[in-house]
């Protein structure tokens, strides 16, 4: 089988999604799976430079700007798709010329195209396209993969997907060794910062933990700036509201114990592998398909949603939590998300997905 893993997202997450799974399956040499992969020149994050890495200039984000107008660009592309006849093309993320390669593309490819967000964000406002392209590739795509179970139902329902045509598939992602706790009692806030990841609520669990650290990193969306204002008058608020490396993001969760998410909504979050992937449990409000990434007292602990004096009571608690009792945590939590989600052991549910 012939397998095009594809995104041409400008977004670390979705590049290291998809480079990782290449990685992993190229690396298995196995006999049943003859894989490549398509992304944006200069990545963000490192690919295997190997005689299937396809590197192309596209258009960065998935919205309409001049690049997507290059038509001598995607004609190429979807001639190099067409000579190679795969037999699975996987679009890890959302994109323009996703639409018009799956228009393009030979008949004999299946393919396979991954929603992260089902519903738009509340406060969300590209809402509107959103659900365009959802509905667009909905029609287009042979399935429909989620990242979580929660939502399946919803694709039928709002977008009239047949259920055989929906799939669910845990996220992976690349898995460093583990991180050795360095104990420093911090809670990190980490990720764009828009209404629904709880800016307000934030601020008020900030005040009401005024002994307890908080590193807040990510940028700011203009809806929430008077709140990410505030935030940054509070004594006990450290913020970096600007571009943040790969090396910058490791140490942001590396120097943290806890990672925090207080969010309004949901559906999955990376943020919440992220910090698995570095040994660092999370606190996050129980909304969307977070309980599905989190299990209570194992890789971290779920609160009621909108109860803000509860989290930071939780907070409190966590940040004052023996050493011992803390480290066992941060391990468990560490092989939590090995088991559930490293690139490395996602290649048979990978593989079981686009063969069934």
């Amino acid at each position: 089988m012939k397998v095009l893993l594809v995104t041409f997202s400008d977004n670390a997450d979705h590049q290291d999604i998809t480079f990782g799974m290449f990685e992993s399956l190229y690396n298995a040499k196995r006999q049943d799976c003859d894989i490549w992969v398509m992304g944006i020149k200069s990545p963000k994050v490192p690919v295997m430079d190997t005689p299937h890495t396809h590197l192309v200039d596209c258009p960065r984000r998935p919205g309409i700007e001049k690049k997507t107008f290059d038509l001598k660009e995607l004609h190429s592309i979807i001639s190099w798709i067409n000579i190679e006849q795969f037999d699975v093309i996987f679009f890890e993320s959302l994109h323009v010329w996703n639409l018009a390669i799956m228009m393009q593309c030979h008949r004999k490819a299946k393919i396979f195209q991954m929603i992260h967000d089902v519903i738009p964000h509340d406060g969300d406002k590209q809402a509107k396209s959103v659900i365009l392209m959802n509905k667009a590739v909905c029609k287009l795509a042979d399935f429909i993969v989620l990242a979580n179970q929660k939502y399946v139902p919803r694709v039928t329902e709002e977008y009239g997907v047949a259920p055989s045509r929906v799939c669910y598939i845990d996220m992976w992602r690349r898995f460093p060794k583990y991180t050795e706790p360095k104990y420093t009692q911090r809670a990190l806030f980490f990720g764009r910062m828009n209404p629904y990841k709880g800016v307000d609520n934030l601020l008020e669990i900030a005040r009401l933990c005024p002994d307890v650290l908080f590193d807040v990193v990510g940028r700011v969306d203009h809806q929430v700036q008077e709140q990410v204002d505030q935030l940054k008058l509070l004594p006990n608020v450290t913020m970096n509201d600007g571009y943040v490396t790969d090396d910058e993001m490791a140490d942001a969760f590396i120097n943290a114990d806890w990672v925090i998410l207080p969010y309004n909504s949901a559906t999955q979050s990376g943020v919440v592998i992220d910090g698995y992937r570095y040994g660092r449990p999370c606190i996050a409000f129980n909304v969307g398909a977070l309980e599905e990434q989190i299990c209570e007292g194992t890789s971290g602990f779920l609160i009621t949603p909108r109860d803000n004096h509860l989290f930071a009571e939780k907070v409190r608690e966590a940040v004052r939590m023996d050493k011992d009792a803390y480290l066992s945590l941060s391990k468990n939590a560490y092989q939590f998300g090995l088991k559930k989600y490293a690139a490395d052991g996602a290649i048979e549910r990978f593989m079981e997905l686009i063969q069934t």
